[in-house]
């Protein structure tokens, strides 16, 4: 079956029983087929997009195939996502680790859209209200950053403190030395100052 000729039908707003009869195949076949790349995360314009061996593979892996190669793409997610919350996680460098350990690795693409299928995230949003100057958000950012001596060339690390107002979104940011208290009491007496100038 060329689920690709599906798409394109489907898209050009056949009926399944019309795809059915153009493509010499069972309805239910084709409904099946729908409600399955249907319930993809990605829309039938950009399944449409993929090669046919891309698509095929996308498609089988979410029906009926269970596959060597796809229970070692879902061993490595089992240790990958409790790591989600690390600072600087990104799928594009576990997809490396993954690639360089396995034999028969799945393209990037793959990788992402069998992670995402895998591990949905319930979508939903909130509107709060916030009343100005009520409200102040401060924390350290999660990763360090670097900062270089230009007389010297000495590199240190530093942490990141992030004050933000909520109403307005207006936000002061410092380079400091540590995350102890100190610095942060420092931190929010300089992001005062710079609040009182800017109102």
């Amino acid at each position: 079956m060329d689920l690709k000729q599906i798409i394109n039908l489907h898209l050009r707003g056949l009926s399944n029983r019309q795809i059915a009869l153009t493509l010499g195949v069972n309805r239910n076949t084709v409904n099946h087929y729908l409600r399955s790349l249907q319930s993809s995360d990605q829309p039938m314009e950009a399944l449409l997009q993929l090669d046919t061996d891309a698509l095929e593979e996308l498609f089988s892996s979410k029906t009926t195939i269970n596959n060597d190669r796809y229970a070692v793409l879902m061993r490595f997610f089992e240790t990958m996502h409790p790591q989600r919350h690390h600072p600087g996680f990104t799928l594009q460098y576990h997809y490396q680790l993954y690639a360089e350990q396995t034999q028969d690795s799945y393209s990037y693409t793959q990788f992402t859209t069998h992670y995402q299928r895998k591990y949905k995230q319930a979508k939903g949003s909130m509107k709060l209200e916030h009343k100005a100057g009520k409200e102040l958000y401060v924390d350290f950012a999660g990763k360090k950053l670097e900062v270089v001596d230009p007389s010297t060339g000495e590199v240190s690390q530093v942490e990141v403190f992030v004050a933000t107002l909520p109403f307005s979104q207006y936000t002061y940011v410092e380079a400091c030395k540590s995350q102890k208290g100190r610095t942060l009491f420092n931190a929010s007496i300089m992001h005062s100052a710079s609040l009182e100038e800017y109102l």
